[in-house]
């Protein structure tokens, strides 16, 4: 929703902004995932909205993914998708 979306571009501007100033060795590793259950983002807005931010998002390199939810989250193994298991 649109907490997600907010939460992810603040996140985003964080690490490539203060994270890679600071700790540039671990900026490096360090990835952004934003899992949405819905078939896209932003659902309740108009659809140029919605395109616009999964367009942002991708375009920031940020890994999106619509359709799927987390069913779990393991600290040393990262989220449990279905179908695919994410590196911590």
């Amino acid at each position: 929703g649109p907490t997600s979306c907010e939460f992810t571009s603040e996140l985003h501007d964080f690490l490539t902004a203060d994270v890679a100033r600071w700790y540039p060795d671990l900026a490096r590793d360090v990835r952004v995932t934003l899992v949405e259950a819905g078939p896209s983002l932003l659902g309740p807005f108009d659809a140029s909205v919605r395109e616009y931010a999964h367009r942002l998002f991708t375009n920031r390199a940020v890994d999106v993914r619509t359709g799927v939810a987390v069913k779990a989250v393991r600290p040393a193994e990262g989220p449990e998708l279905p179908g695919a298991r994410m590196p911590s």
